[in-house]
């Protein structure tokens, strides 16, 4: 089993020039790889990183979020995250049941004051 090898930011990590930076490291002046934040240090052969102890998450594709709906604009919609910034939903990224697309559909109005609004 690996041990984890955990760094503070400013801890040199390697003083071998033969492994490649990656997040959360940069290359001090004199050629040393030094943490820039407070992890756990990760290598994938010659690529060296460090996964952070604390952090925010990162959206991707096709992942399930939860929010509130806070502004209903023209053909966007501005939803409360509850992340540092709020996010936008577009109308045209939407699906109703049945496949119908919100953006063409008559029965918008009615599909948010049923399902998004109290």
């Amino acid at each position: 089993m690996e041990t984890l090898h955990l760094v503070a930011p400013g801890d040199v990590i390697t003083t071998d020039t033969g492994f490649m930076r990656g997040h959360g490291t940069y290359h001090s002046d004199d050629g040393k790889l030094v943490a820039s934040v407070a992890g756990v240090v990760q290598r994938i052969n010659r690529l060296i990183s460090v996964r952070p102890l604390q952090s925010r998450y990162a959206g991707e594709v096709g992942d399930v979020v939860v929010g509130r709906i806070v502004e209903v604009q023209q053909k966007r919609w501005k939803v409360d995250t509850f992340s540092r910034l709020e996010s936008v939903l577009l109308l045209s990224s939407i699906n109703l049941p049945g496949g119908v697309l919100v953006s063409r559909s008559p029965l918008v109005p009615h599909f948010c004051s049923l399902n998004f609004f109290p």
